[in-house]
Protein backbone atom coordinates (compact mmCIF):
# COMPACT_ATOMS: atom_id res chain seq x y z
CA UNK A 1 0.00 0.00 0.00
CA UNK A 2 1.54 3.60 -0.78
CA UNK A 3 2.06 5.82 1.91
CA UNK A 4 0.14 9.15 2.09
CA UNK A 5 2.58 12.33 2.76
CA UNK A 6 2.04 13.44 6.71
CA UNK A 7 0.41 17.07 5.36
CA UNK A 8 -1.99 14.92 3.53
CA UNK A 9 -3.52 13.66 6.65
CA UNK A 10 -6.01 15.47 8.54
CA UNK A 11 -8.65 15.70 10.82
CA UNK A 12 -10.93 18.31 11.89
CA UNK A 13 -8.74 21.06 10.69
CA UNK A 14 -5.92 19.34 12.37
CA UNK A 15 -3.01 18.25 10.16
CA UNK A 16 -0.90 14.95 11.53
CA UNK A 17 2.20 17.50 11.17
CA UNK A 18 0.72 20.55 13.63
CA UNK A 19 2.94 20.06 16.41
CA UNK A 20 1.51 19.04 19.59
CA UNK A 21 0.37 21.39 22.58
CA UNK A 22 1.17 20.57 25.42
CA UNK A 23 -1.74 20.72 27.44
CA UNK A 24 -1.97 17.22 29.07
CA UNK A 25 0.71 14.90 29.12
CA UNK A 26 2.56 14.65 26.11
CA UNK A 27 2.38 11.05 25.38
CA UNK A 28 -1.64 11.36 25.41
CA UNK A 29 -1.79 13.80 23.24
CA UNK A 30 0.07 12.13 20.36
CA UNK A 31 -2.13 8.70 21.20
CA UNK A 32 -5.15 11.38 21.05
CA UNK A 33 -3.40 12.66 17.30
CA UNK A 34 -3.47 9.07 16.05
CA UNK A 35 -6.47 7.98 17.27
CA UNK A 36 -8.25 11.23 15.84
CA UNK A 37 -6.91 10.45 12.17
CA UNK A 38 -8.29 6.92 12.60
CA UNK A 39 -11.57 7.52 13.76
CA UNK A 40 -11.21 10.10 10.96
CA UNK A 41 -10.66 7.46 8.44
CA UNK A 42 -7.74 9.59 7.26
CA UNK A 43 -5.42 6.44 8.77
CA UNK A 44 -6.98 3.15 7.41
CA UNK A 45 -6.58 -0.75 8.36
CA UNK A 46 -3.04 -1.64 6.97
CA UNK A 47 -1.48 2.14 6.40
CA UNK A 48 1.85 2.32 7.25
CA UNK A 49 2.90 4.84 10.33
CA UNK A 50 5.66 7.35 9.71
CA UNK A 51 9.15 6.18 11.09
CA UNK A 52 9.06 6.90 14.70
CA UNK A 53 12.46 9.60 14.35
CA UNK A 54 9.96 11.19 12.10
CA UNK A 55 6.95 11.52 13.89
CA UNK A 56 9.06 12.88 16.55
CA UNK A 57 10.00 15.36 13.92
CA UNK A 58 6.51 16.43 12.82
CA UNK A 59 4.71 16.30 16.59
CA UNK A 60 7.75 18.33 17.73
CA UNK A 61 7.88 16.11 20.53
CA UNK A 62 10.72 13.28 21.74
CA UNK A 63 11.26 9.79 20.49
CA UNK A 64 10.62 8.69 23.96
CA UNK A 65 7.15 10.10 23.92
CA UNK A 66 6.23 8.76 20.66
CA UNK A 67 7.63 5.27 22.04
CA UNK A 68 5.47 5.25 24.73
CA UNK A 69 2.52 6.57 23.08
CA UNK A 70 3.28 3.71 20.04
CA UNK A 71 3.28 0.77 22.72
CA UNK A 72 0.06 2.12 24.14
CA UNK A 73 -1.57 2.17 20.93
CA UNK A 74 -0.19 -1.31 20.16
CA UNK A 75 -1.46 -2.56 23.41
CA UNK A 76 -4.97 -1.64 22.74
CA UNK A 77 -4.42 -3.32 19.45
CA UNK A 78 -4.75 -0.09 17.50
CA UNK A 79 -1.96 -0.42 16.21
CA UNK A 80 1.07 -3.50 15.25
CA UNK A 81 4.49 -2.85 15.64
CA UNK A 82 6.39 -4.83 12.88
CA UNK A 83 10.23 -4.73 14.28
CA UNK A 84 12.07 -4.05 11.50
CA UNK A 85 9.65 -3.72 9.52
CA UNK A 86 7.59 -0.38 11.15
CA UNK A 87 4.38 0.52 12.36
CA UNK A 88 1.03 -0.18 10.75
CA UNK A 89 -2.98 0.31 11.80
CA UNK A 90 -4.44 -2.34 12.38
CA UNK A 91 -6.43 -4.72 10.89
CA UNK A 92 -9.11 -5.29 13.39
CA UNK A 93 -12.12 -3.03 13.19
CA UNK A 94 -10.64 0.10 14.66
CA UNK A 95 -13.95 2.13 16.02
CA UNK A 96 -14.17 -0.85 18.77
CA UNK A 97 -10.84 -1.15 19.60
CA UNK A 98 -10.89 2.44 20.72
CA UNK A 99 -13.37 2.66 23.18
CA UNK A 100 -10.90 2.05 26.64
CA UNK A 101 -9.28 4.84 25.71
CA UNK A 102 -12.53 7.34 26.20
CA UNK A 103 -12.26 6.06 29.60
CA UNK A 104 -8.28 6.51 30.10
CA UNK A 105 -8.78 10.29 29.55
CA UNK A 106 -10.90 10.35 32.31
CA UNK A 107 -8.76 8.66 34.68
CA UNK A 108 -8.73 9.77 38.61
CA UNK A 109 -6.88 8.82 41.46
CA UNK A 110 -10.22 7.58 42.92
CA UNK A 111 -11.11 5.35 39.96
CA UNK A 112 -7.39 4.34 39.64
CA UNK A 113 -8.19 2.85 42.94
CA UNK A 114 -11.00 1.32 41.26
CA UNK A 115 -8.80 -0.13 38.55
CA UNK A 116 -6.18 -2.17 40.66
CA UNK A 117 -9.34 -3.37 42.52
CA UNK A 118 -10.03 -5.23 38.85
CA UNK A 119 -6.68 -6.17 38.54
CA UNK A 120 -6.77 -7.50 41.88
CA UNK A 121 -9.67 -10.16 40.43
CA UNK A 122 -8.00 -10.38 36.83
CA UNK A 123 -4.68 -11.08 36.92
CA UNK A 124 -4.94 -13.65 39.81
CA UNK A 125 -6.98 -15.49 37.13
CA UNK A 126 -4.83 -15.12 34.30
CA UNK A 127 -2.01 -16.67 36.26
CA UNK A 128 -3.90 -19.37 37.63
CA UNK A 129 -4.64 -20.36 33.69
CA UNK A 130 -0.84 -19.55 32.28
CA UNK A 131 0.54 -22.22 35.03
CA UNK A 132 -1.43 -25.19 33.65
CA UNK A 133 -0.90 -24.07 29.94
CA UNK A 134 2.98 -21.75 29.68
CA UNK A 135 5.20 -22.80 27.37
CA UNK A 136 9.27 -23.17 27.82
CA UNK A 137 9.66 -20.70 25.75
CA UNK A 138 7.57 -18.39 27.45
CA UNK A 139 8.68 -19.43 30.68
CA UNK A 140 12.21 -18.80 29.73
CA UNK A 141 11.16 -14.93 28.57
CA UNK A 142 9.30 -14.23 31.79
CA UNK A 143 12.83 -15.23 33.97
CA UNK A 144 15.00 -13.17 31.60
CA UNK A 145 13.08 -10.64 32.50
CA UNK A 146 12.81 -11.21 36.56
CA UNK A 147 16.68 -11.57 36.20
CA UNK A 148 17.48 -8.59 34.41
CA UNK A 149 15.53 -6.76 37.28
CA UNK A 150 17.13 -8.56 39.68
CA UNK A 151 20.11 -7.58 38.36
CA UNK A 152 19.94 -4.12 38.59
CA UNK A 153 16.69 -3.26 41.04
CA UNK A 154 17.84 0.52 41.31
CA UNK A 155 17.19 1.08 37.64
CA UNK A 156 13.62 2.45 37.99
CA UNK A 157 13.79 2.85 33.80
CA UNK A 158 14.62 -0.79 33.46
CA UNK A 159 12.52 -1.90 35.64
CA UNK A 160 9.40 -0.73 34.25
CA UNK A 161 10.04 -1.87 31.01
CA UNK A 162 10.98 -5.38 32.25
CA UNK A 163 7.47 -5.16 34.12
CA UNK A 164 5.46 -4.23 31.00
CA UNK A 165 6.80 -7.12 29.34
CA UNK A 166 6.61 -9.41 31.82
CA UNK A 167 2.83 -9.24 32.40
CA UNK A 168 2.73 -8.39 29.13
CA UNK A 169 3.78 -12.12 28.00
CA UNK A 170 2.04 -13.54 30.99
CA UNK A 171 -1.63 -12.37 29.27
CA UNK A 172 -0.17 -13.42 26.08
CA UNK A 173 0.69 -16.80 27.51
CA UNK A 174 -2.72 -17.23 28.57
CA UNK A 175 -3.52 -18.47 24.61
CA UNK A 176 -6.57 -16.25 24.78
CA UNK A 177 -6.96 -13.09 22.62
CA UNK A 178 -10.03 -11.76 24.66
CA UNK A 179 -8.58 -12.56 27.88
CA UNK A 180 -5.17 -10.93 26.93
CA UNK A 181 -6.88 -7.67 25.32
CA UNK A 182 -8.77 -7.14 28.09
CA UNK A 183 -5.85 -7.23 30.32
CA UNK A 184 -3.45 -5.06 28.62
CA UNK A 185 -6.29 -2.46 28.51
CA UNK A 186 -6.06 -2.48 32.19
CA UNK A 187 -2.62 -2.43 32.26
CA UNK A 188 -2.26 0.21 29.92
CA UNK A 189 -4.71 2.17 31.97
CA UNK A 190 -2.70 1.69 35.25
CA UNK A 191 0.45 2.59 33.57
CA UNK A 192 0.69 6.10 35.16
CA UNK A 193 -0.04 5.84 38.19
CA UNK A 194 2.76 2.74 38.13
CA UNK A 195 5.30 4.55 36.78
CA UNK A 196 4.96 7.14 40.11
CA UNK A 197 5.15 4.22 42.21
CA UNK A 198 8.33 2.45 40.25
CA UNK A 199 10.62 5.59 40.97
CA UNK A 200 10.47 4.54 45.03
CA UNK A 201 13.12 2.09 45.49
CA UNK A 202 11.31 -0.29 48.06
CA UNK A 203 8.16 -0.38 46.00
CA UNK A 204 10.32 -1.66 42.55
CA UNK A 205 11.73 -4.06 45.72
CA UNK A 206 8.65 -5.61 46.52
CA UNK A 207 7.30 -5.72 43.09
CA UNK A 208 10.41 -7.97 41.91
CA UNK A 209 10.26 -9.93 45.23
CA UNK A 210 6.79 -10.26 43.97
CA UNK A 211 7.18 -11.72 40.74
CA UNK A 212 9.92 -14.28 42.04
CA UNK A 213 6.78 -15.58 43.93
CA UNK A 214 4.79 -15.90 41.29
CA UNK A 215 8.40 -17.41 39.00
CA UNK A 216 8.12 -19.98 41.46
CA UNK A 217 4.90 -21.27 40.91
CA UNK A 218 4.36 -20.95 37.15
CA UNK A 219 8.16 -23.19 37.32
CA UNK A 220 6.39 -25.87 39.22
CA UNK A 221 3.16 -25.60 37.21
CA UNK A 222 1.01 -24.67 39.98
CA UNK A 223 -1.86 -22.82 39.90
CA UNK A 224 -3.40 -22.14 42.99
CA UNK A 225 0.12 -20.87 44.05
CA UNK A 226 0.11 -18.67 41.16
CA UNK A 227 -3.20 -17.39 42.01
CA UNK A 228 -2.51 -16.34 44.86
CA UNK A 229 1.11 -15.07 44.05
CA UNK A 230 -0.26 -12.52 41.51
CA UNK A 231 -3.22 -11.50 43.93
CA UNK A 232 -0.71 -10.37 46.96
CA UNK A 233 1.11 -8.80 44.12
CA UNK A 234 -1.99 -6.90 42.99
CA UNK A 235 -2.60 -6.29 46.36
CA UNK A 236 0.80 -4.96 47.36
CA UNK A 237 0.74 -2.48 44.37
CA UNK A 238 -2.76 -1.21 45.34
CA UNK A 239 -1.31 -0.65 49.16
CA UNK A 240 1.89 1.31 47.92
CA UNK A 241 -0.70 3.50 45.40
CA UNK A 242 -2.78 4.21 48.34
CA UNK A 243 0.22 5.08 50.60
CA UNK A 244 1.68 7.38 48.12
CA UNK A 245 -1.61 9.34 47.48
CA UNK A 246 -2.27 9.33 51.18
CA UNK A 247 -6.26 8.21 50.71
Amino acid sequence: MKQRTTSALTVGGMALNQPIVRKKAVSELVVQRVLDLIKDGQLIAGEKLPSERDLAGILDVSRPTVREALRALSILGVLEIRHGGGVFVTSLEAGELLNPLDFFVSLNPQNMFELFDARIEYEPMIAAIVATRISNEDLTHLQELLDAQLADPDDANTFHDTDVEFHKTLLDASGNVFLSRVGKMLQFLGDQGRRVLQKENQVRRQSIADHQAIMAALHARDAQAAEKAMRQHMINVRNALKEATGA
